[in-house]
């Protein structure tokens, strides 16, 4: 069995994520801070390919509980990488009054307008800066179908955007 040598992978990735922002002439990467271990990942290798100051974290609760909020505090802390809070919970209330009632009833309508917001939030934000956006999705995920289209999955298709 060949032993993966994970070190040579995280630099060839954290290289990739350099040599393809570089390439579009841009000089940082946008990524979505969940306080999972997806967001976590992706942003440290954010952080090694383009160093913390081109790395713009963003963390946008939802109707979140107040646990996902700290976790997402606490990994940007730890990686020291700059992170704002965006609370998305208000935008989310006055789009939902909005809706006519049989959308209004409808829980899967609803729970996709969160992961919808958020990327409408980090490609704002991102193309503010004239960044691109790092995506946080896994392979395992894509693979079964658990995303949001035009979601949460609007960052995965080629991992940057």
């Amino acid at each position: 069995m060949r032993k993966l040598n994970y070190e040579k992978l995280i630099e060839n990735i954290s290289n990739w994520i350099r040599d393809y922002v570089h390439a579009v002439n841009l000089r940082g990467v946008v990524v979505g801070i969940s306080g999972g271990i997806d967001s976590a990942v992706t942003t440290n290798l954010c952080i090694n390919g383009l160093g913390k100051e081109n790395v713009q974290g963003l963390i946008l609760p939802c109707e979140s509980i107040s646990q996902d909020l700290e976790d997402s505090k606490f990994v940007a802390e730890f990686l020291g990488v700059s992170a704002e809070v965006v609370d998305l919970t208000s935008s989310y209330n006055s789009l939902v009054k909005s809706f006519p009632s049989d959308v209004i009833k409808n829980k899967m309508a609803l729970a996709n307008i969160k992961p919808r917001l958020r990327m409408i939030t980090l490609y704002s934000v991102a193309q503010s800066l004239g960044y691109l956006v790092g995506g946080t999705g896994n392979r395992t995920e894509l693979a079964i179908g658990y995303f949001t289209k035009y979601g949460d999955i609007g960052n995965r298709s080629a991992f940057l955007h």
